[in-house]
């Protein structure tokens, strides 16, 4: 499957990469804070904006195993706290989706269980992202792939056969349409953990475009990953990396998330299509920089070429330097300054 179309919007090989921007917990339950940050995408050149859709008691129990504690690095002592303050209300899905619609951006979201994507449905979203945590949450692959949308299927912390596996729940269950996602799921990612070759790992062996989903500072990785054939990129970003709150630290501001998208489309332009040619702005160098044969005293009519009478030199218009040898001891047909390309019309 060389691409799948989200919203009218192919996303694939020989497509534009679809930059997302994951809006994540970043919102701060503060919808004017949410606002603001659809609008710093689209600012951007973001082409996506995506959010995620849970509620701290979809995602965890409020239990005190010490299983369920988590560093305090994320500002909560446990995942429910953690998941309650990240929690999206629901409320601000219709405002944010209508904002980013009036942006000219495609959106969607994160499901993260069945009563998510039912509620997701209502809004009639394009797409779902199941996020690397939830890719061995079979059931709910099996509720998302019933509504036969597009998935983006992130794939952090994954092995090829849990990859299989949730393509084959998707499959099974109605969903064709498939966008994996390569990721290294650490907040921030370490450059050196991050794997971009398994890019090309998930391509061949799955058949499916694939994309990044992006945890590193900056924006270097996810150019890199557009370089190497990632058909989508998706970045955590916010207003203000220093703001409180689980995610901002590790997230893209304004200033980075425009460097992004416009080093993206210069990495895609680059990529080119893999032919070999010459492309026309570099003709003109061809005739300048390349060498060729050259008289280097005048050479007389009838006189016959010697070694010492020709050098390959600089511009290009004289014959190509393969036949040096050719023309030692052949007569001149004309007289040749010196200083001039030789051409067979001389010889």
């Amino acid at each position: 499957m060389d691409y799948v179309e989200i919203a009218g919007r192919k996303v694939g090989i020989g497509h534009p990469c679809l930059i997302v921007g994951e809006m994540s917990a970043n919102h701060d339950q503060d919808l004017e804070q949410a606002l603001r940050l659809v609008d710093l995408a689209a600012d951007a050149g973001v082409d996506a904006v995506k959010l995620q859709t849970y509620t701290a008691d979809t995602l965890t129990l409020p239990t005190t195993h010490p299983s369920a504690r988590i560093d305090k690095v994320w500002g909560a002592p446990t995942l429910h706290e953690l998941y309650g303050r990240g929690t999206m209300p629901y409320e601000f899905h219709a405002p944010l989706f209508e904002r980013a619609k009036a942006r000219g951006m495609i959106y969607f979201s994160s499901a993260y269980d069945e009563t998510s994507v039912d509620y997701l449905e209502k809004h009639d979203v394009p797409a779902y992202k199941i996020a690397s945590f939830e890719l061995v949450h079979l059931p709910l692959l099996r509720h998302v792939a019933k509504t036969k949308k597009p998935v983006v299927l992130s794939t952090g912390m994954a092995t090829l056969a849990e990859v299989e596996e949730g393509l084959e729940t998707l499959e099974a269950n109605g969903c064709k349409d498939i966008i994996l996602l390569h990721c290294c799921s650490s907040y921030p990612a370490d450059p050196k953990d991050v794997n971009l070759a398994a890019i090309g790992t998930l391509a061949h062996a799955f058949g499916r475009p694939v994309g990044f989903s992006d945890h590193t500072v900056g924006s270097a990785v996810p150019i890199a990953a557009v370089a190497l054939g990632a058909c989508m990129i998706e970045k955590h970003y916010t207003n203000d990396s220093t703001r409180q709150g689980p995610d901002h630290r590790f997230s893209a501001d304004a200033a980075e998330l425009t460097r992004m998208v416009k080093g993206i489309r210069d990495a895609e332009a680059a990529r080119g299509t893999g032919r070999k040619k010459m492309v026309a702005s570099e003709a003109e160098n061809r005739l300048v920089g390349r060498r060729s044969i050259f008289s280097v005293v005048a050479i007389e009519i009838g006189q016959t070429i010697e070694p010492g009478m020709i050098r390959v030199v600089r511009p290009g218009s004289g014959l190509h330097p393969r036949y040096f040898d050719q023309l030692v001891g052949r007569p001149a047909r004309r007289r040749i300054p010196a200083g001039w390309p030789i051409t067979w019309d001389d010889v």
